[in-house]
């Protein structure tokens, strides 16, 4: 797997600025389509063990139907903070036309610092500013409010109220199952995004 284009690289560059004692927490998850349950194991890696040989061993490790999961907790000093994500609902053509409505609507610290990934089913996005359990209430709030009357939808709602129930957000980091098309890879900023 190529790691240079991978999410993982968000965690990196978020690791320079963190305290050395950071945990990032993950889940290994199995997809049920159209199922209200969300059965995770959830996990946490210190920020000193974040390589591409760790990840690439967790993969590896994985059951047939499972998947690698980021979640947003982030635990710094004993206190827990979290990476501002989004699951788009859109192709990259629909999202380039609507960036306004997110720059609207999203803080704009966290727009600023919005890094787009195709998924192969979807877009993902990542902040690279934490942002507090307070904040990711009131951000989770604001991601509902961008799909806005006669648009097209631009995030994904059921992914909105699983999160919600979950307390965190999680985007897929692997392609195990077979049930997506590929492994998240960078595209851009949303910013410079044609």
């Amino acid at each position: 797997m190529n790691f240079t284009k991978h999410p993982l690289q968000i965690l990196l560059k978020l690791s320079k600025n963190l305290p050395i004692d950071t945990e990032f927490e993950f889940s290994i998850y199995e997809y049920e389509p159209q199922s209200i349950l969300d059965t995770r194991k959830t996990f946490r890696l210190p920020s000193t063990e974040m390589t591409k040989e760790k990840i690439e061993e967790i993969i590896n490790s994985l059951g047939e139907f499972e998947e690698l999961a980021l979640n947003s907790k982030v635990r710094a000093s004993r206190k827990v903070h979290h990476i501002p994500m989004i699951d788009f609902f859109t192709d990259i053509e629909t999202l380039n036309k609507n960036k306004q409505t997110l720059k609207n609507i999203l803080p704009s610290k966290i727009y600023k610092n919005l890094e787009i990934y195709s998924s192969g089913n979807s877009l993902h996005g990542y902040s690279l500013t934490l942002i507090s359990p307070k904040e990711w209430l009131d951000y989770m709030g604001r991601l509902l409010l961008t799909n806005l009357p006669n648009k097209p939808q631009l995030v994904d709602t059921r992914w909105i109220g699983h999160r919600l129930r979950a307390g965190y957000t999680s985007l897929r980091w692997s392609n195990n199952s077979k049930n997506y098309l590929a492994s998240p890879t960078l595209i851009g900023h949303l910013d410079l995004l044609n």
